[in-house]
Parts: structure tokens; sequence; C-alpha cells
């Protein structure tokens, strides 16, 4: 599987940089939001395996996703990695992150793509 959307995007695009306490993986979104969804964006990734594989799993859905879209992934990816809980169907693609359960420090990595996202549309709220 690969990352989508590699590099950066120019003015005006925001600038977000997410970085796991624990282990020090690194993500940098450059997003353009539009009527609070995610109209554009790229990346720069700094992680560990399992945050890369994070990014290229949450990547190709990010487009056109609004907060509440994110605000549920993070629930919804944060108790598929504490628990051994089937996963709804409709986050059944997230199946390939259950891998990470048994390294909790590196929860945190796996979770930077959502956290990311979650503050870029939480900025552009703001900001207006």
């Amino acid at each position: 599987m690969q990352i989508p959307r590699l590099g950066a995007l120019p003015p005006p695009a925001a600038c977000t940089e997410v970085v796991s306490p624990v282990c020090g993986s690194r993500l940098t979104l450059f997003s353009r939001v539009e009527a609070g969804k995610i109209a554009d964006f790229a990346w720069g990734i700094e992680a560990c395996a399992l945050g890369q594989a994070s990014c290229a799993v949450i990547g190709p859905r990010a487009l056109g996703a609004e907060a509440g879209f994110f605000n549920t992934l993070a629930d919804v990816l944060e108790k598929l990695l504490k628990s051994d809980d089937t996963l709804p169907e409709a986050w059944s693609w997230l199946a390939p992150l259950a891998a990470a359960r048994s390294v909790p420090q590196r929860h945190g990595s796996v979770l930077l793509p959502v956290r990311a996202f979650q503050r870029a549309l939480s900025s552009s709220a703001g900001s207006k």
C-alpha cells in the first residue's frame, strides 16, 4: 500500500504539524479547507512503519471529509488499538491497523493523520 499525496502544497495552504510524544514520529499536513471539508492536502511523514501504514490507510479517505468523520474515526481507531472488539462494518478498512494493538508505544504514531486532520479542520473553523 502506498502513501498518497506526499509532499507539500504551495501557499495559501495551511500547515499543521503533529508529533507523537512517546516515539517522536512527526507528520506535517498541508491542507486547504473549503466549506468545512478537506478540499486538498499533502503531507510530509517522518514516522515508523505503523505511522506510515496509518497514513496509507487514512489518506485515500480524507478528501471531502468533515470534522465529524475524523472525530468518529479517532474514536473507532482508539478503540481498535485498545481492545479486541470487532470493527463495525463501515470501518472495516481500518483492519490493517489492528496489528498496532501489540505496540502501545506506537499508538500515537498511528493516530497522527487523524490528529492532523482534526487540527486542520479545527483551525479552519476557528479562523472564520
